[in-house]
């Protein structure tokens, strides 16, 4: 018999690992379509997340779209939009930067140990991550696909690396 979500995850307080950790930002390089910006939101609240970032001009996306498909966590989490590349210092010094990219120097996300106080970065839905914000990271991690199509929409990716990440943290802090 089918259950709303909400009911079924009622009293499993999936949030509590927020009190001994704190709650992972997303920082998105120059997303361009309002569904992946919505979705991610979305994404980011269905884990916990703090803030997303957005690195780039307000007006690069639909916003009434991009409102549509965050539903209702359009406004359950901060989301903004920043015009500068280099990430703050303040991000810098109180994260780990994980960037989710096919990089020379990326390793498996499902052998790779991730921090509990990341800054998820995801990159442009045709050209990735930005040199300039790769560049940044402290960490750069892929995700195995061994179809012949060999990569993931956005967020779908970013679905995979949040998920791993929360059952990481379970498995640390249980």
């Amino acid at each position: 018999m089918y259950l709303k979500s909400n009911l079924l995850f009622a009293d499993m307080q999936f949030e509590k690992l927020y009190e001994k950790i704190k709650r992972p930002i997303v920082i998105a390089d120059s997303l361009r379509n309002a569904d992946n910006a919505g979705a991610l939101i979305r994404l980011a609240d269905n884990v916990g997340a703090e803030h997303v970032y957005f690195l780039n001009e307000e007006g690069s996306v639909h916003l009434p779209k991009m409102q549509r498909v965050a539903a209702s966590s359009f406004g359950n989490l901060r989301w903004s939009f920043e015009n500068s590349k280099p990430i703050s210092p303040e991000i810098i010094n109180n994260y780990t930067l994980v960037a989710l990219e096919t990089a020379t120097n990326a390793t498996n996300l499902f052998t790779t140990a991730l921090p509990d106080n990341p800054a998820f970065i995801v990159g442009n839905e045709r050209n990735g991550i930005s040199n300039e914000v790769l560049s940044q990271a402290k960490m750069t991690i892929y995700i195995p696909v061994p179809g012949i199509t060999r990569s993931l929409n956005v967020t779908h990716a970013a679905a995979v690396l949040f998920f791993e990440w929360y059952r990481q943290m379970q498995l640390k802090f249980a």
